[in-house]
């Protein structure tokens, strides 16, 4: 019984016992501890370089789109609440450009009132 403690004792030592490949190692808690220590700073790591990436890649962006000084173009709002002017106003430029050849740009679309 006594051996049994005295071996229990040697295998908890503060010394990892790095051994040879496939033997079994007696971790400590410390040892884990630092393990998981060191990946969490890892991955924080990693996480921080993605935003500073993407934090110079915005500000790049917004200096480009302030050189350029070109605005959207203002969406058509009848065209986002009714489908059935979509669906007219589809037709009517596959109608136009059958009939003349030309392309077709849609500037404007407004609802007529029965």
């Amino acid at each position: 019984m006594m051996n049994w403690l005295l071996e229990a004792n040697e295998a908890t030592s503060a010394e990892p016992n790095w051994g040879k490949w496939g033997e079994t190692t007696n971790f400590n808690l410390t040892d884990a501890l630092l393990v998981s220590l060191i990946a969490v700073v890892i991955v924080f790591f990693i996480l921080a370089l993605i935003i500073f990436i993407s934090w110079i890649f915005q500000v790049s962006m917004d200096k480009i789109n302030a050189s350029t000084k070109i605005l959207p173009e203002p969406q058509n709002k009848l065209l986002d609440e009714d489908e059935d002017a979509v669906a007219a106003v589809m037709a009517a430029i596959i109608d136009f450009n059958k009939q003349t050849g030309k392309d077709v740009r849609v500037v404007s679309v407004t609802k007529v009132e029965d």
